[in-house]
């Protein structure tokens, strides 16, 4: 089979492109980086993580930088080739030649179209993946020191389920907190509120326990068993120990829910189809009890029950002879 021929002006054409787009693409996706080191350096800086670790941070903001730039950079490399080709009188001697314009607009649409199909799979494919591995490793970074995660004015839980914190002020670069408020629900026998005027936190050498050291304030405690009974008690130093808080780095290695700027078209279409499937089955379950009730209103005879459907999407779009490749 002949290689398929490319006439000089369809090269000379895609030549003149290919200098501006690199340029474009590659000053465009290096301002919007540098934009997302000065957004994120504060939560990265000061928490003793592998230079590995924030390499990848950034490494992973690439793919959404990239899936913005590139549509831009094109749009660069085309404005400047025909401003160029316009300036230097080109565009008026392959005119004055006989060259049509849909001739020179020829081998740009079918670049044009080589970097939508590129941008299609990009978008389909790579950019998921890595906007799933970004969010799990922001998530796991957050989690490695609970005083780089604390907001100010609002009830954090440090411990899940267990152990709720809210501070008025909080100073993450000393570990200080003022106006502190505890809620201590690890016993299941009674509940306490913590009140402090200022605290400090600490860890244990290992790293995985913190000590709050809390002043002037007040305990208020109430047991389950005897909820008549109220006691409060005024301290001027309280210290609490929080087992479990881990202020080691442990990245997550399989994380299985993804939002749906973290799957591809195959994966959303299955999610549509799962919720058409349930959408089906309580449609039919809600009418099937709307009729039995009727029947035992009338005293009919009551209808048999139906088996409900439990067979996934992809089976029935097999049972009906169509295939579906994901990616």
């Amino acid at each position: 089979m002949a290689r398929p021929r490319v006439r000089i002006l369809s090269r000379y054409l895609i030549r003149e492109h290919l200098p501006p787009l690199w340029f474009g693409l590659a000053t465009l996706t290096g301002l919007m980086l540098l934009n997302q080191i000065a957004k994120r350096i504060g939560d990265l800086v000061g928490k003793g993580l592998p230079w590995h670790v924030v390499a990848d941070v950034f490494v992973l903001s690439l793919p959404f930088i990239i899936a913005m730039t590139l549509p831009m950079a094109v749009l660069v490399a085309v404005l400047y080739t025909f401003s160029h080709l316009a300036a230097d009188n080109e565009v008026t001697a392959m005119k004055a030649s006989g060259i049509s314009i849909q001739r020179l607009l020829a081998p740009v649409i079918a670049g044009a179209t080589l970097v939508a199909v590129i941008s299609l799979f990009w978008n389909d494919q790579v950019l998921p993946r890595s906007n799933h591995e970004l969010r799990t490793l922001l998530v796991d970074i957050q989690r490695k020191k609970p005083t780089f995660q604390l907001k100010e004015q609002v009830i954090n839980e440090v411990v899940a389920g267990q152990f709720f914190l809210r501070a008025a002020r909080i100073d993450a670069a000393a570990n200080t907190l003022s106006d502190v408020t505890i809620y201590d629900l690890g016993d299941p026998d009674r509940r306490r509120i913590i009140l402090a005027d200022s605290g400090r936190m600490a860890y244990t050498p290992g790293g995985t326990d913190l000590y709050l050291t809390l002043r002037d304030g007040e305990v208020h405690e109430v047991k389950r068993a005897d909820p008549d009974h109220f006691n409060r008690t005024f301290y001027s130093t309280n210290r609490i120990k929080v087992a479990g808080v881990s202020n080691a780095f442990e990245q997550t290695q399989n994380d299985e829910y993804r939002g749906d700027r973290e799957m591809t078209i195959c994966a959303m279409q299955d999610v549509v189809a799962r919720a058409r499937q349930d959408q089906l089955r309580v449609r039919r379950e809600s009418n099937a009890a709307v009729v039995a009730e009727l029947r035992r209103v009338s005293k009919l005879r009551l209808l048999p029950a139906v088996a409900a459907d439990t067979a996934t999407p992809g089976s029935g779009s097999r049972r009906r002879g169509r295939t579906r490749t994901c990616g």
